[in-house]
């Protein structure tokens, strides 16, 4: 393990592995690297037992057809790197990201209705305004965006890119106003309240910053879903497996503790090993794993450069998969995609049967975020639910067992919300996001800050020491895998890697 490198990775999500990737692969005209990738070399180190990061792909117990997707669950065409690699580059097996039909469930205020019973005035248990009624939760948000912004549902990015710089609301910029702050200011509380609860998540019209979270929000309405069929884990899987065939080094518990200065190069201090040196070091860390490297840390510990790694905030999120012997939710005419409750459970999610003959389902039964996560994390002690597979036979989903008072309360919420008794499940798994080294699911930008000013100084914050940072954390597509392989190709582009031809758009 010891020895000098060309190029030391850290972080072993999406972003870290296809940083490695392309360093080992990838031709260089100028930089540090020598031109022929055949002549680097490139070390990536992970703290964890895994790769992939916040993508975490598990085979449900008796369900080798499904996966219980963790972490991110999907792509779509406006990721351009995403569907670059999964079709042509690796070409690994995808298919439509199901989500559902108008026939899944709304359950809030105590009040039953389906998708296709949103906009229904009559079954909606919200006051809402006259000009309001007869919308459902997204075309609520939708249309505050819209009387404000005429026609941004449809804006291009060079549109988007205007508004940002030029548009004033109430006298302040949109960067300086959050997200909460301005639907409040074009929508009743009660339509606020009914999107919010209908959405199922809290996150989604939190207080972040609003120029970069009205694109967000309106980005993807159209576009239609994928997912890979071995689960998104396979994308940094692949990556990881093409840079050990390519040559590269791939160490897993191994924590990196500091990286500091040692004449023209960059010392890699490594808890229980000795340290390493590379002409580079990129970091493919979200902030808190960031903050979470000693405080001698290079660029890092300039307080300028602190401000910078503060611009962005974590959020909590909780997944909690239980499987079933069947998918009990079919008489309810659901098939897949998505439900929504004001209950801690959030959002649930349904998959299976398996097929072959096998009728054992797969329920993401509470998909839950920021308050409602407390929620659950006050009901982790305790007994662990029997029904783990042995730790030998999948440590991974062994290790992330719940507590058996946890599972009796999702189960008692899947009955309130589904009016039907819900069988036990024959095993359970959860993650919680916010523990570190994570901070959180995804990150989003704080209001007042000039996130396009942030992105550019953030892939090498100084630009006299060859330290570089990458990760969906500050990047404009947060939340999403093309957030983090969009900002490690800027970083490899300015360790003078040529961009590839199979990417067809400019990552400046």
């Amino acid at each position: 393990m010891n020895g000098q490198y060309d190029v030391v990775v850290v972080g072993g999500g999406v972003g870290g592995t296809y940083a490695a990737w392309r360093l080992a692969t990838g031709p260089a005209s100028g930089g540090p690297l020598p031109p022929d990738p055949a002549d680097r070399k490139v070390a990536l180190y992970e703290l964890s037992n895994r790769i992939g990061g916040r993508l975490e792909s598990l085979t449900p117990p008796g369900a080798p057809n499904l996966r219980a997707e963790f972490g991110g669950m999907g792509f779509t065409s406006a990721n351009t790197i995403v569907t670059a690699l999964v079709d042509d580059v690796f070409k690994l097996p995808a298919e439509p990201f199901d989500m559902g039909t108008t026939a899944n469930l709304i359950y809030v205020r105590a009040v039953h209705f389906t998708k296709a019973q949103a906009g229904d005035p009559s079954v909606v248990p919200y006051k809402l305004a006259p000009g309001e009624q007869g919308k459902n939760p997204i075309q609520l948000i939708v249309d505050a965006i819209e009387a404000v912004l005429p026609g941004a549902s449809s804006f291009t990015p060079a549109q988007w890119a205007k508004v940002k710089k030029t548009f004033v609301y109430e006298g302040r910029h949109l960067k300086d106003i959050g997200f909460w702050n301005f639907l409040s200011m074009n929508m009743s509380n009660e339509a606020f309240a009914y999107a919010h609860d209908g959405i199922g998540h809290f996150f989604q019209v939190s207080n972040w910053n609003c120029a970069e979270a009205l694109p967000w929000f309106l980005g993807d309405g159209t576009a239609a879903y994928r997912t890979l069929v071995d689960g998104y884990e396979q994308l940094p899987l692949t990556l990881a497996q093409a840079f050990g065939a390519a040559g590269g080094s791939v160490y897993t518990e191994t924590r990196v503790a500091t990286v500091t200065q040692d004449g023209a190069l960059l010392q890699v201090d490594l808890d229980g090993g000795p340290a390493v040196t590379a002409k580079a070091v990129v970091l493919a860390l979200p902030r808190r794993a960031l903050e979470l490297l000693g405080p001698e840390t290079v660029v890092l510990s300039d307080p300028t450069v602190k401000r910078l790694v503060d611009t962005v905030s974590g959020h909590r999120v909780m997944k909690i998969f239980c499987c079933y012997d069947s998918p009990w939710w079919s008489p309810l005419g659901i098939t897949g995609g998505g439900s929504a409750t004001d209950l801690p459970i959030g959002n649930v999610w349904y998959w299976g049967p398996n097929g072959d003959g096998n009728e054992r389902s797969l329920l993401l039964a509470s998909y839950n975020d920021t308050l409602a996560t407390t929620y659950w994390e006050g009901l982790a002690s305790g007994p662990r639910f029997a029904g783990a597979p042995p730790a030998d036979v999948d440590p991974y989903w062994a290790e992330q067992v719940p507590s058996d008072l946890m599972v009796q309360e999702v189960q008692r919420q899947l009955a309130e919300m589904h009016q039907v008794d819900v069988p036990a499940p024959y095993s359970a798994a959860f993650k919680d996001w916010s523990h570190d080294p994570y901070g959180g699911a995804f990150y989003t930008w704080n209001v007042g800050v000039d996130a396009e000013t942030v992105a550019r100084r953030m892939p090498q914050p100084d630009p006299a020491v060859p330290l570089f940072v990458c990760g969906e954390s500050y990047s404009h597509d947060q939340g999403w895998a093309e957030g983090a392989l969009d900002t490690a190709e800027q970083v490899v582009q300015k360790l003078g890697l040529e961009q590839p031809g199979w990417l067809a758009t400019k990552v400046t």
